[in-house]
């Protein structure tokens, strides 16, 4: 699929060169949005499970200002699964890359009646340019992280022009379009989670536990987007016997996609006692709602730093030396936890003494600092 890209782009490119004297430029003097006299919003968030995640505080924040706003989003069939029964939400809609479902969702978008469109992906998309454009026509559109397309935005915050500032803190920024001072919203918002997963977590983690609060609940996960984010067996092994042997009083919780659940069970063998899988074939958020409940997290640069994070829970995050996505995605809120490799393309090389050291710095300030 990977081959395929760059034919994508040039296509892309020559669809922009093609319809663009049809694109209205934006505001040059664009003034903040009066959110009072605003019902309807659509956002544009077609990607990661994870860039939904760090998105959740500017949906929070909206309407923490404006109550009346009704929140809509254009979500992916990726990130669908963290966002479904969200109430935050008055109308979700899909975009597959499918032609004709491209008009469908487009033609559905525009009987919305939207007051405004927010374009959340932070960077040039061709896709989202056009989406913004068409999906309500004459609308202000607001946009962030854009730099070739920014004339096609009433507003743009560009979160790339020498800022190292957190994603979700950029992000946020776009709040600026509606008058809001995004320095006054709280980062920290937790993924809807219905009752019956939140029940079912609980009874889990009672179980493990025998409903003593004072063991420390350690999730591990071993599932990785990427080859090279997946740390190797054998340090996991050796990490989780430390771990275990620091404290007699932890338990260790594995979490793991159920393509590799058997890899999960292979490591628990290996380990011993104290450690357990999360109940088989969960959805995200029954998995969320279990590491609401842990004390730390250790895993690679996944969406599970975010949910955690967003939780206050301790992140352990084994990154990649390629400082710019480490600098905006890195544990939010956390002075430590990130552990960073020497290579830019891999975690291969880093040492299990490495992250219990991390483990153990962060179960010690935990101690004394509550997040």
């Amino acid at each position: 699929m990977n081959r395929l890209k760059p034919l994508e782009h040039k296509f892309k490119a020559l669809f922009f060169s093609a319809f663009r004297p049809l694109l209205r430029k934006g505001q040059k003097d664009f003034r903040p949005l009066d959110g009072s006299k605003i019902r309807n919003v659509l956002f544009l968030r077609p990607e990661k499970i994870g860039d939904m995640v760090i998105s959740l505080p500017v949906f929070d924040g909206l309407k923490e200002h404006f109550p009346q706003i009704k929140i809509s989003i254009l979500g992916s069939p990726t990130n669908r699964a963290i966002i479904s029964d969200d109430p935050r939400f008055e109308r979700i809609y899909i975009y597959r890359k499918n032609p004709l479902r491209v008009i469908q969702v487009l033609l559905a978008m525009r009987r919305g009646d939207y007051d405004c469109v927010v374009d959340m992906i932070g960077n040039d998309s061709v896709t989202a340019l056009f989406l913004s454009q068409l999906c309500a026509r004459g609308k202000p559109r607001i946009g962030v992280g854009k730099v070739k397309y920014r004339d096609y935005y009433d507003f743009n915050y560009d979160h790339r022009l020498g800022n190292t500032g957190h994603i979700i803190e950029n992000t946020l920024k776009l709040l600026e379009a509606f008058g809001i001072d995004s320095s006054n919203i709280s980062c920290y918002s937790e993924p809807f989670i219905k009752p019956d997963a939140k029940a079912k977590a609980s009874d889990y983690i009672s179980s493990i536990t025998n409903s003593d609060k004072r063991l420390i609940k350690v999730g591990y996960n071993l599932s990785a987007g990427s080859p090279t984010r997946i740390w190797a067996e054998e340090k996991a092994v050796a990490l989780l016997k430390k771990i275990l042997a620091y404290n007699h009083g932890c338990r260790v919780i594995l979490f793991s996609t159920p393509a590799e659940r058997e890899r999960a069970m292979a490591l628990k063998e290996k380990v011993g006692d104290n450690v357990e899988l999360v109940p088989d074939r969960l959805n995200l958020t029954e998995a969320a709602a279990i590491i609401k409940h842990l004390d730390l997290l250790i895993t690679p640069d996944t969406s599970l730093v975010h949910i955690a994070r967003a939780f206050k829970v301790q992140v352990v995050g084994l990154y990649s030396r390629y400082m710019k996505n480490f600098l905006l995605w890195r544990p939010y809120g956390q002075k430590a936890g990130a552990v960073v490799s020497g290579c830019d393309g891999n975690i291969f090389d880093i040492t299990v003494d490495q992250v219990y050291d991390t483990f153990v710095d962060l179960v010690n300030k935990q101690n004394t600092v509550s997040p």
